[in-house]
């Protein structure tokens, strides 16, 4: 197993883990929630860290509370609860849900913004996260223009699939990119290359073409 493999299922294990908890901010739960309908073995395990959390919990001891406390709690969720970018679209039936829930119709230009030639992309927005939400189309065999990232990048396949300096990722795989590291990812030449980034950070571009290329994924 090499470095990067063992990162990207060090990360995984962390972000299951913290789904689990609850932990996760919306971008990210979006997106382990929808690894999770598309890889089972990711499933089977948060089914066992959910019957283990519940076992935990019957052996705590019971805390008694004041008579507001579940008016206190409702109250707090709903203050907490955010409108949900929700587009539903036949066209994107062949993707798993939640995430088919907020891409825009596949067949429709005006939805996504141009990020580079034969790159289209369109930003997720979310009030109460400073995540940048991303989903990107790449056309077969299209290479992305190499680029690193002020803060890490976790990058799940929606469909075909891309390869990069770190391995070879396919629909449901999840892909991580620590901050500074460079990579070029480079779509499948056998389909439509679909994937959903959340990026902690600003992309910072390399190479002669970086400086233009930026100006179109700001």
């Amino acid at each position: 197993m090499n470095d990067q493999v063992s990162l990207n299922n060090q990360v995984l294990d962390a972000l299951l883990v913290d789904y689990a908890a609850g932990a996760l901010s919306q971008p990210l739960e979006i997106l382990i929630e929808t690894h999770l309908a598309m890889n089972p073995e990711s499933a089977k395990t948060m089914q066992m860290l959910m019957q283990l959390g519940g076992i935990l919990l019957e052996e705590c001891e019971p805390v008694s509370l004041s008579e507001d406390a579940l008016d206190k709690v409702m109250s707090a969720i709903a203050e907490d609860e955010e409108p949900l970018q929700k587009v539903t679209h036949a066209e994107n039936s062949f993707l798993p849900r939640p995430i088919s829930d907020y891409i825009p119709d596949l067949s429709c230009t005006k939805s996504w913004r141009s990020a580079g030639i034969g790159i289209a992309r369109h930003d997720v927005k979310f009030s109460q996260s400073d995540m940048r939400a991303t989903i990107y189309r790449i056309q077969p065999s299209r290479a992305v223009p190499s680029h690193s990232h002020t803060g890490s990048e976790i990058t799940l396949v929606l469909a075909g699939g891309f390869s990069d300096e770190s391995g070879t990722f396919g629909p449901g795989d999840i892909a991580v990119q620590e901050a500074g590291e460079v990579h070029k990812p480079v779509a499948d030449a056998d389909g439509e290359c679909i994937v959903f980034a959340v990026n902690e950070g600003d992309i910072r571009l390399a190479g002669p073409f970086g400086r233009v290329f930026s100006l179109l994924v700001k």
